[in-house]
């Protein structure tokens, strides 16, 4: 009689899917932080532009928007050192 194959899980099956996929999830995640990061500046800068301030509402907006980007990226690599990746 033939041996009968082990039937493979939920699990394994996402895992295996998510292993090969990883640089497609990455990068996904990436974008998704960058969109994140511009809405957040945009929405703290918009209001100053619409007063007649343009330059400063610009500005505010990429301070903003790169001190939130900056503190992703920072929190991340932190995250991935201490879990010793």
């Amino acid at each position: 009689m033939a041996k009968r194959r082990r039937r493979q899980t939920n699990q394994t099956k996402l895992y295996t899917f998510l292993t090969e996929r990883r640089v497609l999830l990455l990068r996904l995640g990436w974008v998704l932080i960058i969109v994140i990061c511009t809405f957040f500046g945009y929405t703290n800068g918009y209001p100053i532009v619409a007063e007649g301030q343009t330059l400063k509402g610009i500005l505010i907006g990429l301070a903003y928007g790169g001190g939130a980007f900056m503190a992703i990226v920072i929190s991340l690599f932190l995250n991935r050192k201490l879990k010793g990746l």
